[in-house]
């Protein structure tokens, strides 16, 4: 593998954009240096599963603390009904984003049926 080096074409097209968790492109021998790149952020958290619990322990918990602002708002003891409107629409929209990824998940795993048919 060519080194990039600041001279290159690549480097000259794209001044200054380096992918995340890359701080320079050439080491102080002009070689491409692996101790500059990090892993993928969804690799260091923990498994696609485990994710996706949290995320719907998340979801939960957005639920909740939804419940409780709206019976705050309803017996007159919540003093900003725009937090209750927040918490509601961040719930739903969660929610939806949820439905989609299961959604999406489903026509996955039917495509891949299909195709093993």
């Amino acid at each position: 593998m060519p080194a990039v080096n600041a001279t290159s074409p690549t480097s000259a097209a794209l001044p200054g954009a380096l992918p995340a968790g890359l701080e320079s492109v050439t080491g102080a021998t002009g070689q491409l240096s692996t101790s500059a790149v990090s892993a993928p952020v969804g690799a260091q958290a923990g498994s696609f599963g485990s994710q996706l619990a949290g995320q719907v322990d998340s979801l939960q918990a957005m639920q909740g603390e939804r419940d409780t602002l709206t019976l705050q708002a309803v017996t007159g003891d919540l003093e900003d009904i725009h937090e209750a409107t927040i918490a509601a629409a961040e719930a739903s929209a969660t929610m939806d984003l949820m439905v989609a990824m299961r959604n999406s998940g489903l026509q996955a795993f039917n495509e891949l049926m299909r195709i093993q048919a």
